[in-house]
């Protein structure tokens, strides 16, 4: 072996060991989030468990389509006891008169209303809030005004989690549209998701989506509700974060392709680019673990990729065919994973668009965490 490592410069066999170590770490991360393909919530339900009464909660401002075209898909779930709370948040265009309309074809329509007042502005938590208080079920399922249940049975599915579960995640997927933009934005949801989904099956949970999430008022008004009132987001994320510890090990996670969120896609790259810096201003508020185990998937992927490449180039071919086979290796338990897991939540034809994926996004994020600091999204506080 001695004799074999001496004929080598100490550059290529550093070189080697990195792309191995790199290699190794990276199918361990793909082994652990093949724990997502394979969950099945139904191991953790009580013998002869029914379907729970439940509570969805819906904010709408301002979105009188959504009220007319939108809103009757959660009014006709398959589910045999359940109620729907709107929360009108400030709309300037009157919706009563549509509400209490479908309120007549609809008698398990609840809404409340918000008024707008100029002066003292609220966080949508505010609003959330105020839907729980009028929720009648303690189980209730938040959902928003930019995305569409994938089924009619979402909600009977999503449901069952509070069999024996306290927090409910979900997934959310982009709907599906032509283009490469729009698998570009699935690709990075179903990313994103696969790392927090693994983590509360593992018993870590740190987040969920704030349009398929659930979790019951004994939980919320115990843990004395929201945090961090004045930012406009964290009800998916931080609030999530501070009850982990009293509900970690009763947290449920619901992975069905007929309980899948599609999320509307109001626009393209920079449309998305604009929600993705949004939506990611918590992340540094995250704890510790969660942010560096972040940071150490994207390293090292992003050293698999350049050392393989370095590889090709500065190494001779006896380096290099093992080298390559590492990271075949990897690439191959990925994209199994991969498909797996996109098959468990209804996200289809996005296999090849995610190898590009795969390799783009290091850089990806690491220009998106720069964004963030520069130009922090104007959304963020009120």
């Amino acid at each position: 072996m001695k004799e074999f490592i001496d004929q080598y410069p100490p550059y290529q066999i550093y070189l080697t060991l990195l792309l191995a170590l790199c290699a190794i770490v990276q199918l361990v991360y793909w082994l652990r989030y093949g724990r997502v393909a394979t969950h099945r919530h139904s191991l953790r339900e009580p013998e002869g468990a029914g379907t729970p009464p439940v509570s969805v909660v819906v904010v709408v401002a301002d979105d009188p389509e959504y009220v007319t075209e939108h809103l009757p898909k959660l009014l006709t779930q398959k589910h045999p006891n359940y109620e729907v709370v709107v929360v009108d948040d400030g709309s300037e265009i009157d919706l009563t008169d549509e509400l209490v309309m479908m309120q007549a074809q609809y008698p398990h329509l609840r809404f409340t209303t918000i008024k707008a007042d100029p002066v003292f502005r609220h966080s949508k938590k505010l609003a959330l809030t105020v839907g729980i208080k009028a929720a009648r079920y303690d189980n209730i399922i938040f959902t928003d005004a930019d995305s569409i249940p994938s089924s009619d049975k979402w909600l009977s599915i999503m449901a069952r989690g509070f069999n024996g579960g306290q927090l409910v995640v979900g997934y959310t997927g982009i709907q599906r549209r032509p283009g490469i933009a729009n698998k570009i934005m699935r690709c990075q949801r179903l990313t994103t998701s696969i790392r927090y989904l693994n983590a509360a099956i593992r018993g870590h949970v740190y987040r969920g989506i704030y349009n398929n999430i659930g979790y019951t008022k004994r939980l919320f008004f115990g843990n004395k509700g929201y945090t961090h009132l004045r930012m406009t987001l964290g009800e998916d994320d931080l609030f999530v974060q501070k009850v982990a510890p009293v509900c970690a090990r009763r947290t449920s996670v619901m992975l069905n392709p007929g309980a899948t969120m599609r999320q509307f896609q109001w626009g393209g790259i920079r449309w998305w680019r604009a929600e993705q810096r949004y939506r990611g201003a918590g992340f540094d508020l995250y704890p510790g673990r969660v942010r560096a185990t972040v940071f150490f998937e994207l390293l090292t992927r992003a050293l698999l990729i350049a050392a393989t490449i370095a590889l090709g180039v500065l190494l001779p071919p006896v380096l290099w065919i093992a080298g390559v086979g590492l990271f075949a290796l990897r690439e191959l338990a990925m994209l199994a994973t991969v498909r797996m897991i996109a098959r468990r939540v209804g996200e289809r034809r996005i296999l090849w668009a995610y190898i590009a994926h795969d390799f783009c996004a290091p850089v990806g994020e690491l220009f998106h965490w720069i964004g963030r600091r520069l130009r922090p999204s104007q959304r963020l506080w009120i």
